[in-house]
């Protein structure tokens, strides 16, 4: 697809009074590779990758800069094993999924703020998790596999935690009291710009940031076939971020952030019209929007005995969708008007302690916290039906009788307590990690009368839920460099409000989704076994990780037919046993280790194989990708001034698919080749510029495609770009 070239003009026009935050002042003065960087993610406290027991992928500001991230999905684009769930054309990126176990069985945190969860219902309704703008990301870390016993239910496939910016992490750089930036960027695989704005100011004792990011965009490129109708879309976000942070005489920090982000989106569907369920629909369209506003307070604090962190927060979410259809082909020509709206608030509390002793020739790292939230989750559909031969209107849409509500307005009050020891034995040699959680879940679900009037009879499931979430680590210390441990994780999540009580009835295709009042919360047993070596020059890690999952919940699964009124019925359900097991393979090597004449040269590697399987009918988990591997160089130049990344993704064809609920598509093989340079031409001015896909390989990638049959007519348009390009400019001052 072609556009007029009018942005990427007035870009390069923009180019000498832009700028970005992250990495301001001597941004383009590369640090070197960080192998021992302190991560939070594994102990909610700063704690040395050394001596952490499991598998954890920290990402910095560094690499959002030098490969010109703009999005989540491209921070996570060199990270095997990670991958981002889509819901197709109209509504994107929806989710995170790590080891094959994604949705909401992710915790997702942005300084310690969970965000909000994901909720689908049919082709018109989807309301995917809303994720940092990658323009405050200070630093992102993923924790591996089940990590209920710091995190909760929400935990069970893995964490990932972002840090955003302080005031004066950017006075730092500026080595002043005040700091200003702007950045302007042009994405051509979506035909995207961004401008980007900084400010930070502080003293001794306080600081204050404002941040404001602005973006405009279309679909994403695709290398469907020639003449495939293309799904035409225009969208638009705006992010403001403001922090204050006040230092106290005796070291501790308060921090006070407000959060708001909007993004609207307009899109022609123009693929389905005319195919399976489609034939009969002559347009199709959506107006999409969503809402977040967050505010948080946190205290961390230092005393005689120890130190910790107290939080309080609140979070308002709306994602509102409305859908034109058309069906002039119709026996019945009629015209549609479909609107969702899904709401979830959500306010916690949260403290946490940390404490280093010593006791009888053994160091402790003593934490203990306590976690309190409630989420009120609402979801409304409505619509009109309109004739196109005598201009009648009603509210029965295709045999559904609207405004109706798919699941009650629901309150859920989650407390957590846990207790951790991390202890050091043998001088250093030997650290253990002994810890346990407690959650309590109340599933609080009311029903009002539009919901009973739609779902009359309905079973309303309350659920109350207790459980103890055990972890043991042990890290052994062959010498300064070499590292081995293993650890036993439990996981939990209790069943979401609307697994249990979802009720959908569709008269047209005459299926029905009914609400489970036998729903049990899922578990899990993991077992990680790894090793990790650290020199002056090189990182090494490999996880070797088996999980097994019981009463694992398959959504709305298809349970047969109704004997009494032949309704196709619809319900979650519970998986006895399932399985995920594998390995993970990751390197960082600065070449100066191996020759002094490359010390301008570094390494980077990583490789991941897995497979899930539904242990009750031996068949594979769909949600787990193929292999994956991962090479790329980089190099700088000796003043600093310029840099440059070669990096080649490989990607096994996905040859591991349950078909029994239908043939699927069959993702081939494919390899990208990417590189990405930058010039530091002064202390002011910096430019990138990224080439992918150099190759132009047509690919798809199994997270996207997973749930479509291969017939499906907008498999084309889930292929992703091909060569592309994008350019981001900065000046600071």
């Amino acid at each position: 697809m072609h556009r007029p070239r009018w942005k990427l003009v007035l870009i390069w026009a923009l180019l000498p009074i832009t700028a970005t935050a992250e990495n301001a002042g001597d941004s383009l003065d590369l640090e070197p590779i960080e192998l021992d960087p302190m991560v939070v993610v594994a102990s909610k406290s700063p704690r040395p990758l050394s001596d952490v027991v499991g598998q954890v992928s920290v990402i910095g500001a560094d690499f959002i800069d030098r490969y010109l991230v703009e999005s989540v999905d491209e921070l996570l684009r060199y990270e095997p094993g990670l991958n981002l769930e889509s819901s197709g054309t109209r509504f994107g990126t929806n989710a995170i999924n790590i080891r094959g176990i994604g949705g909401n069985r992710v915790a997702i945190e942005v300084d310690g703020i969970p965000v909000r969860d994901r909720f689908a219902i049919g082709n018109f309704s989807d309301s995917g998790r809303v994720l940092s703008e990658t323009d405050r990301i200070k630093r992102l870390e993923v924790l591996y596999g089940p990590a209920s016993t710091l995190y909760g239910s929400d935990a069970l496939g893995g964490v990932m935690a972002i840090t955003t910016w302080d005031p004066d992490d950017l006075l730092a750089k500026a080595n002043g009291r005040n700091f200003y930036s702007l950045r302007g960027g042009y994405q051509s695989s979506n035909d995207s710009i961004v401008g980007s704005g900084v400010a930070a100011w502080g003293n001794d004792n306080n600081g204050l940031l404002f941040a404001a990011t602005w973006r405009d965009g279309h679909e994403l490129d695709n290398q469907a076939v020639t003449g495939t109708s293309q799904d035409k879309q225009n969208w638009n976000s705006q992010d403001y971020f403001l922090r204050y942070t006040h230092d106290t005489q005796g070291g501790n920090r308060l921090r006070i952030t407000l959060d708001d982000y909007q993004k609207e989106a307009k899109t022609n569907i123009d693929s389905l019209p005319g195919n399976g369920r489609f034939r009969s629909t002559t347009s199709l369209s959506g107006d999409d929007s969503d809402e977040n506003r967050q505010l948080s307070v946190e205290y961390q604090f230092n005393t005689s005995w120890g130190n910790g962190v107290m939080r309080a927060f609140d979070v308002n979410s709306s994602t509102q969708q409305l859908t034109h259809e058309e069906r002039a082909a119709s026996s019945k020509p009629i015209r549609l008007q479909r609107f969702f709206q899904y709401d979830q608030e959500f306010s916690g509390l949260e403290l946490n302690l940390f404490r280093d002793i010593s006791l009888a020739g053994s160091d402790h790292h003593f934490g203990a916290g306590i976690e309190l939230q409630r989420t009120d989750s609402s979801e409304f559909r409505d619509g009109l039906q309109q004739s196109l031969v005598d201009d009648s209107i009603t509210n029965i849409v295709l045999g559904e009788t609207l405004p109706v509500r798919d699941f009650p307005n629901s309150r859920t009050d989650e407390l957590g307590v846990f207790i951790q020891d991390e202890i050091s034995l043998g001088d250093g040699h030997w650290e253990l990690v002994p810890a346990i959680r407690y959650d309590r879940y109340d599933l609080d679900p009311r029903p009002d009368v539009l919901y009973l009037e739609d779902n009359p009879g309905a079973e309303v499931v309350a659920i109350s839920e207790d459980n103890l979430s055990p972890r043991f680590g042990i890290l052994y210390h062959v010498n300064d460099d070499l590292g081995i441990y293993a650890q036993y994780v439990n996981g939990f999540r209790a069943p979401p409000f609307e697994d249990a009580n979802i009720g959908l009835d569709i008269p047209l295709f005459n299926i029905r989704a009914i609400p489970n009042p036998n729903l049990k919360s899922e578990t899990s047993q993991g077992v990680e076994l790894g090793f990790r070596y650290i020199s002056s020059s090189t990182r090494l890690t490999l996880a070797l990780f088996d999980t097994h999952y019981d009463d694992f919940i398959e959504t709305k699964a298809r349970i047969g037919i109704d004997p009494e009124s032949g309704v196709l019925l619809f319900q979650s359900r519970n998986i006895e046993r399932a399985r995920t097991y594998g390995l993970d393979l990751r390197l960082e090597q600065n070449l100066a280790g191996w020759s002094e004449s490359l010390e301008n040269w570094s390494l980077s590697g990583a490789a991941y194989w897995s497979r899930g399987e539904n242990q009750e009918t031996d068949q594979p988990l769909n949600s787990v990708s193929p292999p994956q591997m991962v090479l790329g160089v980089s190099w700088s130049s000796p003043d600093k001034r310029w840099d440059a990344n070669l990096t080649g993704t490989f990607t096994a064809r996905q040859d591991r698919i349950d078909v029994t609920a239908g043939a699927r598509f069959q993702t081939p093989s494919w390899v990208t080749i990417d590189l990405a340079a930058g010039w530091h031409i002064n202390d002011h001015f910096d430019l990138r510029i990224g080439v992918y896909n150099l190759a132009d390989e047509r690919y798809w990638r199994w997270s996207d495609v997973s749930l479509f049959s291969p017939d499906n007519p907008m498999l084309e348009l889930l292929s992703r770009p091909g060569r592309n390009y994008s350019v981001t400019a900065r000046f600071q001052w």
